[in-house]
C-alpha cells in the first residue's frame, strides 16, 4: 500500500464510524454522529474535505440517492490493517517476518505465552 493511503487521526475516526455502521452514511448523518457522540461540531466543509481525502485514498466510495450523497468503506477494517501491516513489512523489513520480530523485540526474548500463540498461529496457517 502506498504511504499516501495511511490515515490521519481524524480520517481514522471517520472510518471507524463508517466501519461500525451497518448502512452507508450521509455527510449529515456523520456530522450528527460526531456532534452527539464525540462532541465535535464540524462544519460541513470540514467533513467534506476529510471525505474527499478518504475517497482519493480509495478507502471510501460514495453514491447518490436523490440529492443526498452516501459514503461507505471500500475495505473492511481488517483488510485495511492487513494492507498497512504488509506495507510496513515490505518497506521497512524487506518482507522478512524474522527481521520484523527482531526489531520488535530487540534483545528481549519472546515470552512463553507469545511463543505459544505464535506457534499456534503458524500451525494454523500451515494447515490452510
Amino acid at each position: 500500500m502506498d504511504r499516501s493511503n495511511k490515515m490521519s487521526e481524524t480520517e481514522s475516526e471517520i472510518m471507524e464510524v463508517l466501519w461500525n455502521s451497518e448502512e452507508p452514511m450521509s455527510a449529515a448523518q456523520l456530522l450528527a454522529h460526531f456532534a452527539e457522540h464525540h462532541g465535535k461540531s464540524w462544519k460541513a466543509q470540514t467533513l467534506s474535505t476529510f471525505l474527499a481525502r478518504l475517497t482519493q485514498k480509495e478507502l471510501v466510495t460514495s453514491f447518490r440517492r436523490g440529492r443526498v450523497i452516501y459514503y461507505q468503506p471500500i475495505q473492511t477494517r481488517a483488510e485495511y490493517r492487513q494492507s498497512i501491516a504488509r506495507g510496513i513489512l515490505d518497506t521497512m523489513y524487506q518482507g522478512s517476518v524474522k527481521t520484523f520480530f527482531a526489531a520488535l523485540y530487540g534483545d528481549e526474548p519472546l515470552s512463553a505465552r507469545d511463543r505459544e500463540e505464535l506457534r499456534q498461529w503458524l500451525d494454523q496457517e500451515a494447515s490452510k
